[in-house]
């Protein structure tokens, strides 16, 4: 059973099938499991490290992450997507359960992370390569706007459970909840999707090169809009506490209020990816992800915090819908994998960059300037999106 009950997807197949349920929880958990370990910083810093060896550890997760991504696409390509997927959870698990014997910084520790960073990427490769290749083509932006909603929903609520098992179990409950989330996901995927779900046939595991896929100029451009898209939303993530801490203020309500209002875009306003067309609801959603983020340093404080936070949520879970969308909508059935391999890489990429390149330029001309300069940086995705070849997608 696929998520269109068919070999390949139909455009009258319904979306709200056991497989795409299942998917979805599934994804839900596992970065309901990262979302909590987001608190890790907490730990290490009670070990006595530094802020640039916490800098390091945490990254090493996400460098694992990118760099393994495109070897995850060939791995789906010959292994297929349940058994990726069921790698990943199973070297999330093994690395949740690691941290508990963690007392001191070191070459394990590193390990460790970079193991937990490949079994994320395994997941993430297997899932949209999944949703890509067996969601209904006329349904793709519905489907990537649940996806949004379940993966936002996650890290919304995940660091604030979080925070609570700490203040109550101490960092060894974090580590066995965010464990028994893998297990959760994994069961789901073990409940919802029978193995052998989109596998390639044997002609379809082969010519497919990375190479090929990245000379079509428009897959090209819509790559160049991804990491624009992803290092912007990063930079807010990444130093929205330390300007609001600059201004003596917190940036909780902010993130509460710009999720809960992607959440709710992605549920009302999910179907008209579909129906008015991707690059023209892309165009329309940066203009607003651009000017939130230059109202951050004149809004943080005061009570219009909420309206550029909403403006921000709106903007993050469109751009996030339209993005997955258009990019599954590339290549052939059989370059799907590799497809969204590339493009989750790139996606992933840009919260690597907006954590480095964003602090380096917050070092250089403070953190208002940095706001500023990645507002104005976020229009180049607008003229991509505009001018570049990505509108004959």
């Amino acid at each position: 059973m696929t998520f269109s009950n068919q070999d390949r997807p139909s455009p009258i197949a319904p979306l709200w099938n056991r497989p795409f349920l299942f998917l979805n929880l599934s994804l839900f958990l596992m970065f309901a499991s990262i979302g909590l370990l987001y608190l890790y910083p907490l730990v290490l810093k009670a070990m006595g490290n530094d802020h640039h060896t916490i800098g390091w550890v945490m990254g090493a997760f996400s460098i694992s992450a990118v760099l393994s991504r495109p070897f995850m696409g060939k791995l789906v390509i010959r292994k297929g997507e349940y058994g990726l997927i069921s790698a990943g959870m199973a070297l999330s698990l093994v690395s949740s359960l690691s941290y508990h014997f963690i007392t001191m910084f070191g070459p394990l520790m590193l390990l460790i992370r970079v193991v937990h960073g490949l079994g994320f990427s395994a997941v993430i490769a297997g899932s949209f390569s999944l949703l890509a290749k067996e969601v209904s083509p006329l349904r793709r932006g519905m489907a990537f706007s649940m996806v949004g909603v379940s993966l936002m929903a996650a890290v919304a609520l995940a660091p604030s459970i979080g925070e609570a098992i700490i203040s109550r179990y101490g960092f060894n409950g974090l580590y066995a909840v965010a464990a028994v989330a893998v297990v959760m996901g994994w069961l789901a995927v073990i409940l919802g999707i029978q193995p052998g779900s989109g596998s390639s046939s044997k002609k379809e595991k082969d010519g497919v090169r990375y190479l090929s896929i990245l000379r079509r100029r428009s897959f090209l451009f819509l790559l160049c809009s991804t990491l624009i898209f992803a290092h912007s939303q990063a930079t807010l993530t990444n130093f929205l506490a330390l300007i609001a801490a600059k201004q003596d203020t917190s940036a909780g309500p902010f993130f509460f209020f710009a999720h809960l209002t992607a959440i709710i875009v992605l549920l009302t306003l999910g179907r008209l990816v579909d129906r008015y067309g991707k690059l023209f609801l892309m165009c329309l959603s940066y203009p607003f992800l651009s000017l939130s983020i230059l109202l951050v340093p004149g809004t943080i404080a005061s009570p219009l915090f909420i309206v550029t936070a909403v403006m921000f949520g709106g903007g993050m879970g469109l751009l996030f819908a339209t993005h997955n969308a258009l990019a599954a909508s590339h290549g052939s059935f059989r370059e799907k994998p590799a497809v969204m391999a590339l493009f989750t890489g790139i996606y992933d990429s840009g919260f690597i960059t907006g954590a480095v390149v964003s602090g380096w330029i917050a070092d250089q001309v403070g953190l208002d300037m940095l706001f500023i300069a990645s507002g104005i940086f976020t229009l180049s995705g607008l003229l991509i999106a505009m001018f570049s070849p990505m509108k004959k997608m």
